[in-house]
């Protein structure tokens, strides 16, 4: 029987940050080194490939990092590594799969397909899926599909989730400078006015993106705004910080469209000069609607999302190379994500493994 409690707290104790997943890595090769697979690594990520010599090849996905968070727990196997925390549940991801790797060297042989297991490092800060995909492993593989999952707070415990088609949000940083000329209040007329128009275009494209029907589904929100150091001299500078969020790069390129024509109806009236920038961000996270359709014909208790999330995730990435299916699992009502004070029943986790072999035996 898989300890999966063991692997979770033990990796618990280790977090890392993006593509300094050292320990962690070492954990995994240490866990794994005597099971019957190929072992490769990319970067801080390993690669297991159990070969059946099979036809069809299969592959599932756990992201290794952790969070820059003090950990607020208090849970005997918390973080050891001051200022970083397993705040969103890789630690528990990477243990289904450790479980799934030892089910794999027992009972392989018994599937009529080969199995990839992808340890990714790097998910939460620099889209580490890209290093795997450039790699050329899984091509070389031929994988034919990709699974993956992720601890979901807030839905019923043990419950497993997904859709077909948009599941998780293409994610883009959104960068606006303003500049402007300073003056004193009292002469205001003569001046640029920056703050005035970071406040202007926020309320303008808040209000246009409102305007969408509401089944297209996108986020336009901002968190950061910087400008001015005394009261009474208008502002030369502004700059706001935030997130633009869709499912389809139609509807991001027209929110980015009209974000800058509202940014020229404003240098025009107030004589600034604004600059928007955007990051590449997470490409959005489409399941393959087949793919949706026949597992949840053999595994008819997955439940269906009316809509997707807002959360970006960059698993969507593999879809370049193969269809994608990705899960969410329910572990009920406890600390958000990302939250210093998150933590989970472990007895989901078995949960989660059982998903992946019902996958495995009947894909």
């Amino acid at each position: 029987m898989t300890d999966f409690k063991k692997f979770r707290m033990d990796l618990h104790q280790i977090p890392e940050l993006g593509f300094e997943e050292y320990k962690t890595q070492s954990y995994i090769l240490a866990a794994t080194a005597k099971l019957d697979c190929t072992v490769q690594t990319v970067d801080t990520g390993v690669i297991l490939y159990f070969n059946n010599n099979a036809r069809r090849t299969i592959a599932f996905r756990a992201d290794m990092d952790g969070l820059q968070i003090q950990e607020e727990t208090g849970l005997d196997f918390a973080s050891t590594h001051p200022g970083k925390m397993h705040a969103c549940g890789h630690d528990g991801h990477m243990a289904i799969l450790l479980g799934l790797a030892h089910w794999l060297s027992e009972n392989g042989k018994t599937v009529d397909k080969n199995v990839v297991l992808v340890f990714q490092p790097s998910e939460e800060r620099n889209a580490g899926a890209n290093r795997v995909i450039d790699s050329g492993i899984l091509q070389g593989l031929n994988v034919d599909a990709i699974f993956g999952l992720h601890l979901w707070p807030g839905m019923e415990k043990n419950s497993i989730w997904t859709r077909k088609n948009e599941l998780m949000a293409k994610s883009s940083e959104v960068n606006i400078e303003i500049a402007g000329r300073a003056v004193h209040v009292a002469n205001s007329a003569a001046g640029g006015d920056a703050l005035h128009v970071a406040s202007k275009l926020l309320v303008d494209a808040y209000s246009m993106a409102a305007q969408l029907p509401d089944d297209v589904f996108r986020l336009l929100k901002f968190g950061e705004m910087q400008s001015g150091a005394v009261r009474n001299v208008i502002p030369d500078h502004a700059k706001i910080c935030g997130t633009l969020r869709s499912y389809d790069p139609e509807v991001h390129q027209y929110l980015q469209n009209e974000l800058a024509q509202i940014a020229r109806s404003c240098d025009t009236e107030c004589a600034t000069t604004t600059t928007i920038s955007y990051n590449h961000g997470y490409e959005a996270l489409v399941n393959d609607s087949e793919l949706v359709a026949i597992v949840k014909n053999f595994i008819p208790t997955i439940r269906e999302l009316e809509k997707p999330v807002l959360q970006a995730e960059d698993f969507g990435l593999y879809r370049q190379i193969c269809p994608t299916l990705f899960f969410f699992l329910g572990v009920g009502e406890v600390a958000p994500l990302h939250n210093e004070k998150f933590d989970f029943d472990m007895a989901v986790l078995e949960v989660g493994f059982d998903l992946f072999v019902e996958i495995i035996k009947k894909l």
